[in-house]
């Protein structure tokens, strides 16, 4: 007979899939960041100082954390609903000639909400169903994320293009439904101030050494242990390396003079292999959690994620969507395991706040590093008095620096246990 708590369990997660799902629509933006550019009159740099802004809101999410670990999952799914309607509705009104910093700050300020409702889904769920099933839990809330990005490109497409401040305008409204419904069905799997529970094995052979390790750490104690940063460059590579090519997929086809119709397919693409990447990695990951550990999945991601960045540079673009798709999927196991690998290293009572600190690290990947970069490398790169980029030298040089720094992805990733 089911019971009520197996219920609401049930709709917990089902509503932070929810959640997930709905914040994914920042995947979508190379569905409407060329449009944004024509409709607002800007340049490739403005455009890409919005994208990173977008993406350095979103993943800094420690603030988000620490909202969550203090005042529980009501008030940030509460207050996540008031920032990003307010966000969004902020955008729509947007006018022509505005100035960069105002659309990096707003759009920084957008991405910041979108961490909120993150946090609370992933956080509440973490739990529900014990250690053996986490990689499970997290891997379907995350594919949720990505999902969101396919569903929101063809939203857009269906019903808003050439509608950018119409399709933001309804993304307020949608959001804040969207939260309102967390605040009624989330609920926390962990009590505030609990410690973290034992790992509970029906084997001994189920232990890993890092299980053994159930120590809660958070701040400047986490900061401190090489874990951390070993775990923290991998998902900075890895995510940063996919979030450029995710951020810029419509320039990459544009530079190499391909299909434009074909932009809204590419982002579809992406985001689905990341969707089956995110789930396929959680229930793998539980499968073998007996005699592989999770790192060594982090470390195979990451190679992936190299050879995907060469592959831009040698395929030709009529072929272009096989690095897409391989991308997609490589970040998508990234995406799935850094959760859980946050939880089992460093204890479950300020999750919120350790999950904020190494999503750090995306925030500075793509918005600090590969951003600025790809920016500077595409106009050196322009012809003079031309608008946009032409040829493979565009982006290049960027795709050959990111392949670069999966090495050391790679190096800090085996050094996890």
């Amino acid at each position: 007979m089911v019971t009520s708590n197996e219920v609401a369990n049930a709709a917990s997660v089902a509503v932070g899939a929810l959640l997930l799902f709905s914040v994914g629509s920042a995947y979508s933006i190379s569905a409407w960041n060329n449009q944004l550019r024509d409709a607002l009159h800007l340049s490739q740099a403005d455009i890409s100082l919005l994208g990173a802004s977008f993406t350095f809101g979103q993943y800094n999410s420690i603030w988000a954390g620490i909202f969550y670990d203090r005042f529980g999952v009501r008030w940030c799914a509460t207050v996540a609903g008031l920032l990003l309607a307010g966000g969004y509705w902020t955008a729509a009104l947007l006018p022509t000639g505005s100035p960069s910093w105002t659309l990096a700050l707003c759009f920084g300020c957008i991405g910041l909400a979108h961490a909120f409702p993150a946090i609370a889904g992933l956080a509440a769920n973490e739990g529900l169903y014990g250690n053996l099933h986490r990689g499970k839990i997290l891997g379907f809330l995350v594919a949720s994320y990505c999902a969101g990005g396919a569903a929101f490109a063809y939203v857009y497409n269906a019903w808003f293009d050439h509608d950018v401040m119409g399709y933001f305008n309804w993304l307020g409204w949608y959001m804040l439904v969207v939260c309102l419904v967390g605040i009624v069905f989330l609920h926390r799997s962990i009590p505030d101030g609990a410690a973290a529970e034992p790992f509970k094995s029906e084997s001994p052979d189920e232990l890993t050494p890092f299980l053994d390790r159930q120590v809660d750490v958070t701040l400047w104690e986490l900061l401190a242990t090489a874990s951390f940063w070993y775990l923290f460059v991998p998902v900075m590579v890895g995510v940063g390396a996919a979030m450029f090519v995710m951020n810029n997929i419509s320039f990459i086809v544009e530079s190499n003079r391909g299909e434009m119709a074909l932009v809204p397919f590419y982002v579809s693409l992406f985001s689905l292999c990341n969707l089956v990447g995110r789930f396929a990695i959680g229930a793998l990951s539980d499968a073998f959690l007996a005699s592989i550990p999770r790192s060594r999945f982090l470390s195979s991601s990451v190679v992936a994620i190299g050879i995907t960045q060469l592959l831009f540079l040698v395929m030709p673009v009529a072929w272009i969507a096989l690095p897409i798709a391989t991308t997609g999927f490589a970040e998508g196991c990234i995406y799935a395991l850094f959760p859980v690998m946050t939880r089992e290293y460093f204890g479950s009572k300020h999750f919120g706040k350790n999950y904020g600190l190494v999503s750090l690290s995306n925030a500075v990947g793509f918005p600090l590093v590969l951003g600025p970069l790809s920016t500077a490398v595409y106009h050196y790169h322009t012809l003079p008095g031309a608008v946009a980029c032409d040829g493979a030298s565009c982006f290049g040089p960027t795709f050959a620096f990111s392949a670069a720094a999966s090495l050391l992805a790679l190096y800090c990733s085996l050094q996890l246990r």
